[in-house]
């Protein structure tokens, strides 16, 4: 730690502070409200396989970092097991994966806007069913949203206790990724929620 500090304070210590607040988007709102996002997009991939991805454009979701509440949704749209939309899908021979999620920064997450898609990989059968695939997404979607998460604390506390052994048994990683992630990570979160900001669920909050 005495190495990199001495290193930070040679190599930016004579950087001038212009005083000025962290530039913010946030006033930049719907940029996606627009008709050529409002479609369906066919595109000959490169290598065989048959993908479909639906991409929502959601308020920014940053500030709820200690709740995470994209994580918890992805959770239960990645499921696997009965009830699961890949599992109705796979008794279909429709999917072979499915994936959901936000990548929490970036392009997928900032102060403007946050992404939230699904990816179903296809079966050639599903391929020439994907309006019906794209119709169960849906209405998986809808049944979370009519059902709501007040009676699914269970299920966070699950994947709370997930992300902290994760995060506990975690393998030392390169010493200059880590100062990458903890500089980005201070632009993001709280002074005490530098180091595990990214990672851990705080606080359960089933109105987010």
């Amino acid at each position: 730690l005495d190495t990199l500090e001495n290193w930070v304070t040679e190599i930016f210590s004579q950087i001038p502070n212009n005083g000025l607040p962290k530039p913010s988007f946030g006033h930049l709102t719907q940029p996606f409200d627009t008709p050529e996002f409002h479609k369906l997009y066919r595109v000959v991939p490169v290598r065989k396989v048959h993908s479909l991805s639906i991409t929502w454009a959601l308020p920014p979701q940053e500030q709820h970092y200690r709740v995470k509440p994209l994580h918890y949704i992805s959770w239960l749209v990645g499921h696997e097991g009965k009830g699961s939309v890949l599992s109705f899908l796979r008794k279909k021979f429709w999917a072979l994966a499915l994936y959901g999620g936000n990548g929490e920064t970036g392009f997928e997450q900032n102060s403007t806007y946050s992404i939230f898609s699904i990816s179903v990989t296809l079966t050639d059968e599903g391929y020439k069913h994907f309006y019906e695939v794209a119709h169960i997404v849906f209405q998986y979607v809808k049944m979370l949203q009519k059902r709501g998460p007040d009676k699914r604390q269970v299920i966070w506390e699950e994947i709370q206790k997930i992300e902290a052994n994760e995060f506990h048994y975690q393998e030392q990683t390169d010493p200059v990724d880590y100062v990458e992630s903890l500089c980005e990570n201070m632009q993001l979160f709280k002074k005490e929620d530098f180091l595990t900001g990214d990672q851990l669920l705080f606080e359960y909050k089933p109105e987010v």
